[in-house]
């Protein structure tokens, strides 16, 4: 009995491994990750794009991370947010079955008890963008009224939710 408990254990924790897992934090290489982008006037864009189930506050932490790193690269100590924009991203996809049949033979063929209408299958997928325009700055803030963060004090209450991949080992 107790041999298959373990067997079912393991089953349950590979099948637990198997599902998708939220983005990690890592630069941006194909569909997921993070960037930044340099633009006029000592301004930078920041973004984080997520997977499919990356949530949206997961997606704007991390753009916040990478904003402040981005901030100490810079040699500054403090940035102000100009702009932020998350935007949620679906794709539908439409998946039709068709009451066709596979002979065998390279040729499809109508089966005579499917003369129904084709059935249509719908699945969304939603992703978050997070986008940042920061300003890094040390001493007197360069422009009133914007939201300052010190880059130092989001990494200290960020980094705990930071998920990263794994180093590579080097032979």
């Amino acid at each position: 009995m107790a041999k298959i408990a373990g067997i079912l254990l393991l089953a349950v924790l590979l099948a637990a491994c198997a599902g998708p897992k939220p983005s990690l934090y890592a630069p941006k290489e194909s569909r997921d990750g993070y960037a930044e982008e340099s633009l006029p006037k000592g301004l930078y864009r920041v973004t984080f794009q997520g997977n499919r189930v990356t949530s949206r506050e997961r997606a704007e932490n991390y753009a916040l991370y990478r904003a402040a790193e981005l901030t100490l690269e810079k040699g500054a100590e403090t940035f102000i947010v100009h702009d932020k924009l998350t935007e949620r991203l679906t794709r539908v996809t439409r998946e039709r079955a068709y009451p066709w049949g596979y002979s065998g033979f390279g040729r499809y063929h109508r089966r005579p008890y499917s003369y129904r209408a084709t059935s249509v299958y719908e699945s969304e997928t939603t992703t978050f963008l997070a986008q940042l325009t920061i300003e890094p700055y040390s001493g007197a803030p360069p422009q009133e009224g914007f939201q300052s963060h010190e880059a130092r004090a989001v990494i200290r209450r960020l980094e705990p939710q930071i998920a990263r991949p794994p180093a590579e080992e080097t032979p």
